[in-house]
């Protein structure tokens, strides 16, 4: 990863650091981790792959939650793959997750595991908000076409997005977050157009993407 992108995102936490503590933080349930067996109906028989699993909402310490489980992962010899169904979260740490998964060449699938008959299957999930630029540090990514991706522009805590006063102030303490965030998505691969794409969405509403979208703007694979 780039001197220049570290330097960027340090900037960019920095920013918002201050703002969270000036106007406060929305309460989230931390994101959890855990470990899984997938089954693949059977056909792997005992060699059945050990991948990792992300779910719920990404606050504050998500990352460092996260570098701690895939150590332990890595040690009970689990796949250096991740499954995430999250609905979004702190920016911060979507970007700070993004980091880390890059730097570990993580491979990244939207999803959620579940167990059936006793056996564990991965089925379609959600990547909203947030989750989106952890998603975007993947070595390698991938939607399946039933699962949810969606998008729109950054917000300050507590507040709607979409409100006048909001973006305002946005705009006032955070004139270069977008261009931050194009210059973060063009070195993980992903077309830079997708920011801009979501900056005309408030965080009241949100930009579903279509699995057109998806391969167009390099964001991952759709699995079909």
């Amino acid at each position: 990863m780039s001197a220049l992108l570290r330097s960027a995102v340090f900037a960019l936490i920095l920013a918002f650091s201050a703002v969270c503590v000036l106007v406060g933080s929305r309460p989230a349930a931390a994101m959890d981790f855990e470990l899984a067996t997938l089954s693949f109906d059977g056909k792997c028989k005992k060699h059945c792959p050990d991948v990792m699993v992300a779910t719920g909402t990404m606050d504050l310490g998500t990352m460092n939650g996260f570098v701690t489980f895939a150590q332990g992962a890595a040690a009970k010899g689990a796949s250096n793959v991740l499954i995430i169904d999250s609905p979004g979260g702190h920016l911060i740490e979507g970007l700070r997750l993004g980091l880390i998964l890059r730097r570990l060449q993580t491979t990244v699938f939207v999803g959620r595991v579940v167990e059936r008959n006793g056996a564990m299957f991965a089925v379609n999930g959600s990547c909203m908000s947030a989750c989106v630029y952890a998603l975007m540090g993947g070595r390698k990514r991938f939607v399946t076409l039933g699962s949810r991706v969606g998008v729109h522009r950054e917000m300050l805590p507590n507040s709607t997005g979409n409100d006048p006063q909001s973006v305002l102030r946005s705009a006032q303490r955070f004139p270069k977050i977008a261009a931050m965030l194009v210059d973060y998505s063009r070195k993980m691969g992903v077309d830079p157009a997708l920011i801009a794409l979501a900056e005309q969405y408030g965080a009241g509403g949100i930009r579903m993407l279509s699995p057109e979208d998806i391969a167009r703007f390099r964001l991952a694979r759709v699995a079909r």
